[in-house]
C-alpha cells in the first residue's frame, strides 16, 4: 500500500512514521550484519592465504628446496578450505555429542527407588508372606 493509499484509509502520519522508522531500523541492522559478515569473510579469507604462505615457506625450510611447481598458495589455500569444513563438522559433533554425555550423567544420577533389603526366609514363611515382603521392599 502506498502512502496516499493508506492516508485515504484511515491511517495516522504516526503511524506511517512509526512503521517507516521500524523498517528503516531492519534495513540498517541487515546491511551492518552483511557488512560484519562480509569483513569477517575477508578476513578468514586473508587469515587462510598468510598461513598457505607459511606452510610453503616452513616446508622450503624444512626440506631446504623449492616445492614442486604444482605445490602452489592456491592448491595448499584450497586445501585449507577443506581442512576447515572438517574443523566445523567436527566441532558441531563434538557440542552434540557433550550434551549427550550431560544428558547421561544428569539421568544416571537420579535414584533408582528400589530398597535392597536382607531377610532370611524361614521354612515355616509361605509364599504369600514372602511375594508382600519383595513387594514392600520395591517402594
Amino acid at each position: 500500500m502506498d502512502l496516499y493509499e493508506a492516508l485515504k484509509a484511515g491511517t495516522s502520519e504516526e503511524e506511517l512514521l512509526r512503521a517507516f522508522h521500524k523498517d528503516l531500523d531492519e534495513a540498517n541492522a541487515r546491511i551492518a550484519a552483511e557488512q560484519e559478515a562480509t569483513a569477517d569473510k575477508e578476513y578468514l579469507a586473508n587469515c587462510r592465504d598468510s598461513l598457505a604462505e607459511a606452510i610453503l615457506e616452513y616446508t622450503k625450510a624444512l626440506l631446504g628446496e623449492d616445492l614442486d611447481e604444482s605445490i602452489s598458495v592456491k592448491s595448499v589455500t584450497e586445501t585449507l578450505k577443506g581442512f576447515e569444513e572438517d574443523v566445523k563438522r567436527t566441532v558441531t559433533l563434538s557440542k552434540k555429542l557433550d550434551k549427550i554425555l550431560e544428558k547421561a550423567k544428569s539421568e544416571n544420577k537420579k535414584p533408582v527407588g528400589i530398597k535392597v533389603t536382607t531377610r532370611s526366609i524361614d521354612d515355616d514363611d509361605d509364599d504369600d508372606d514372602i511375594i508382600t515382603q519383595f513387594l514392600k521392599s520395591l517402594k
